[in-house]
């Protein structure tokens, strides 16, 4: 299972290099929502080394982290997928409007995760606490939440 997060948070930090090259010629709305996919990734591209073990657990960088990826979850991400915004560049599938309630509540888990992640960080950053296994579990909650959304509603 650990392995398997790690590989997914590689690979999703890798996306992230990429997107920004994939968002050129995105306008509006399609513009706004890679505008915030590419703040969260980079939230999680720094998160990475942490749960890795490469760099030290810095509880207030996951702290502010987590309230960015929160910022761009639940109805605030919902809201920039109006019916039919797959315009290219967009990578949004279609089966979001098909799955709509299924997407939304994805959308509400992340928010909901990253709150938890945002929570754990501010304690453990308030108590001097070095110990990652919380934050550990609770950053491999957001990425299983972007993983199962990826897997869902992302064309290929």
């Amino acid at each position: 299972m650990r392995t398997g997060i790690l590989v997914v948070a590689t690979v999703f930090a890798t996306a992230i290099s990429i997107a920004a090259v994939a968002h050129e010629g995105a306008k509006g709305v399609v513009k706004e929502r890679m505008d915030g996919m590419e703040v969260m990734g980079k939230q999680v591209k720094m998160m990475v080394p942490m749960l890795k073990g490469e760099t030290p657990y810095d509880p207030a960088k996951v702290e502010l982290a987590a309230m960015k990826i929160s910022s761009h979850a639940g109805s605030a991400f919902t809201e920039l997928f109006p019916t039919g915004s797959t315009t290219a560049p967009s990578e949004a599938s279609p089966e979001i409007w098909e799955k709509w309630d299924a997407f939304s509540r994805l959308s509400d888990e992340l928010a909901i995760n990253a709150d938890m992640l945002k929570t754990i960080a501010a304690k453990d950053a308030a108590s001097g606490s070095n110990d990652t296994s919380q934050f550990d579990d609770a950053f491999r909650n957001v990425l299983q939440t972007c993983k199962s959304c990826h897997q869902q509603f992302r064309a290929d």
